[in-house]
């Protein structure tokens, strides 16, 4: 399958994105023997109106336990295909949401990042499904939202969004990722073996990591900032 860039929506404060299940892959060890090169030769059939032996059980070979029962025959003995790690369930891929910046919303979102990266360094965030969990169900949370709120955002979703789309505008500018991004797009779009919806949201995550032109220009403007360029380069902190 297509390889699909996993996406942060938080930034790296708190890792969102579940893991992939790799299913262990089958024990290709135990192969049935063949019956034709090397197979025993039979005894000859015994002489009209002879006695014939006792029928003795086959000789074990060595290392065989025949006190056990032969294993099942489950059926998928010439099944090779494996689950590949890289399969994804529609559930599993992010549903990405990214706005147009301005010059004020940007700056907001990396001043709470810088506030809150610090004041909840230990706040266990990655134990919780999402922020708004975080928030929910613990008094330190509601403080978070606090913090948020104090710094223009009326949810702690409103600030998720606008900081990770400052971090794909960043990205974009720093490490050139524009042309990965369109060649994984066109690799999924030609991918038949994709469902339609997850292909389609496959691409939709892809296209929201590519920002627009004004979002690019709202960051240089930052990064050519000495007081934001510091706080721009903890997105990158974050995502080692």
């Amino acid at each position: 399958m297509v390889r699909f860039a996993v996406v942060l929506l938080f930034a790296g404060v708190v890792a969102l994105g579940p893991a992939v299940a790799q299913t262990p892959a089958k024990d290709q060890t135990q192969l049935p023997q063949s019956e034709e090169p090397g197979q025993e030769p039979q005894p000859a059939a015994p002489a009209a109106g002879t006695e014939q032996p006792p029928v003795q059980p086959p000789a074990a070979k060595s290392g065989e336990d025949l006190t056990q029962p032969p294993p099942a025959d489950s059926g998928d003995e010439t099944d090779t295909e494996e689950s590949s790690p890289d399969d994804l369930s529609y559930g599993e891929i992010p549903d990405v949401t990214v706005i147009e910046l301005t010059d004020s919303i940007a700056r907001r979102a990396l001043d709470a990042l810088g506030l809150v990266r610090d004041k909840y360094k230990d706040a266990n965030l990655e134990n919780y499904e999402s922020l708004q969990d975080f928030v929910d169900q613990t008094d330190e949370g509601k403080r978070f939202e606090a913090d948020l709120k104090a710094a223009g955002f009326a949810t702690v979703d409103e600030w998720n969004v606008a900081v990770t789309s400052v971090s794909f505008a960043y990205s974009a500018i720093t490490e050139n990722l524009t042309d990965d991004l369109t060649a994984q797009i066109t690799e999924i779009e030609q991918d038949s073996s994709l469902a339609q919806d997850m292909k389609d949201r496959m691409i939709k995550g892809l296209k929201a990591m590519i920002p627009s032109e004004n979002n690019k220009k709202v960051v240089q403007a930052l990064i050519d900032d000495p007081a934001y360029a510091e706080k721009l380069k903890l997105l990158a902190e974050e995502g080692e």
